[in-house]
């Protein structure tokens, strides 16, 4: 049950930190119609390759394929909506299931 509640909080917490960054973006005055993977590769290209070689290498390679290229290929402003809606579904989700099981 705590594993339940520290993955519905973790899954939440994503969530919002998800629109603080684009939040954030706005602010400094960065063009969220770019693409996701263009601005990143901007502001951190060591991250992105870094990340990208940990999917492929560690994880699984065509989860870089199907799902992060897809998402970095889109405006930034979708990708991080996107990703909102989808940690916040799963977030309430999790937590839903933990009520359930009481």
């Amino acid at each position: 049950m705590i594993a339940f509640r520290f993955f519905s909080h973790f899954f939440q917490l994503s969530a919002f930190a998800n629109i603080a960054t684009g939040i954030w973006l706005w602010l400094a005055g960065h063009d969220l119609t770019r693409s996701a993977g263009d601005l990143w590769y901007e502001l951190a290209p060591g991250s992105l390759n870094l990340s990208q070689v940990i999917v492929q290498r560690y994880l699984y390679p065509n989860i870089w394929e199907w799902l992060a290229v897809p998402l970095l290929l889109r405006p930034l402003w979708e990708a991080l909506v996107g990703s909102f809606i989808v940690f916040l579904l799963l977030g309430g989700g999790v937590g839903f299931l933990n009520r359930q099981r009481r």
